[in-house]
């Protein structure tokens, strides 16, 4: 049987430091029907001769080199473009494929009706020692958060019917697209542990926080009536309204008012959360009290 092919690709901007590694771990992937689409976002360090040099050596691997910088939703949206694959995906510059991970997912896609698969990952730190499993929830819970991590694979045809990434959403591009996806098809949760996901101070994750919360919330809002129905239809809804209420530090007010509106018992709750939490509070301050009486 004919292996079908996989376009993945990778956007990077000042990548030099860790992205041999990448690239590396795609070239050792035990599934070979690949192509691996660098898309070089005008970086200033040594990045794209390292991706050249790759590129020389492996004609799976095409090199594209931005005139201008796009930021990452547009850099995605050329590298999907002149994809050939029949499944798609995408990677980052600091991250790593453990080396069965694109066949567990296609195989997968495979022998499932579905049109996405994600699954769990590994947290590494910046010299590459694992600090953590990372386990991610089933698809219903994407009303919470971006609960499909950072290795996934979908197809290309349901990526014709969602479209592009959108740039107006950019740090919390990914969660839309997933949410977008969720609307059109299946999507499967795969609890093998496929990924290393690099943390580090100089990743975008690390040092824009605020600027994801914002951006994340603009996404809840763009999908609102979907995710509140999912909501309604797994008793999610008060955790969904809270997702909105965390994400949406510079909303706060009309955001409240919004959801009250939406669903009056949704003030009560948050009159009961906050009472539970005064008492828990005071509960606590009358037994370190006490503790400290028992120790003078």
């Amino acid at each position: 049987m004919n292996e079908k092919k996989v376009s993945i690709i990778l956007p990077v901007y000042n990548g030099a430091d860790y992205i041999s590694d990448s690239i590396k771990s795609i070239i050792a992937q035990t599934y070979s029907n690949w192509e691996l689409i660098i898309v070089d976002d005008c970086s200033d360090d040594n990045t794209l001769k390292i991706c050249t040099e790759f590129s020389a050596e492996d004609t799976r691997i095409n090199v594209i080199s931005n005139e201008q910088n796009l930021k990452l939703p547009n850099s995605l949206n050329i590298g999907f473009h002149n994809a050939t694959g029949d499944y798609f995906t995408w990677t980052s510059d600091d991250n790593m494929y453990k080396q069965n991970a694109i066949k567990v997912l296609v195989d997968t896609l495979e022998y499932n009706n579905a049109v996405m698969v994600y699954s769990d990952y590994t947290t590494i730190n910046s010299c590459g020692q694992i600090l953590s499993e990372v386990k991610c929830q089933e698809p219903e819970y994407m009303v919470m958060g971006n609960v499909c991590g950072a290795c996934f694979l979908y197809t290309a045809e349901i990526a014709r019917k969602v479209g592009d990434y959108d740039q107006d959403v950019f740090l919390a591009e990914d969660y839309d697209y997933w949410i977008r996806i969720f609307r059109r098809g299946r999507i499967i949760y795969l609890t093998d542990s496929l990924y290393y996901y690099r943390q580090h101070s100089a990743s975008l994750t690390e040092t824009r926080k605020a600027a994801i919360d914002e951006q994340t919330y603009k996404v809840l809002e763009k999908n609102f009536l979907f995710l509140y129905a999912i909501a309604k239809k797994n008793h999610l809804v008060y955790k969904f309204f809270d997702h909105m209420l965390k994400r949406g530090d510079n909303h706060i007010s009309e955001t409240k008012e919004f959801l009250i509106a939406v669903d009056k018992r949704y003030n009560f709750y948050l009159k009961m959360v906050k009472l539970k939490e005064k008492i828990r509070h005071t509960i606590f301050f009358e037994f370190f009290c006490r503790l400290k009486g028992m120790k003078e």
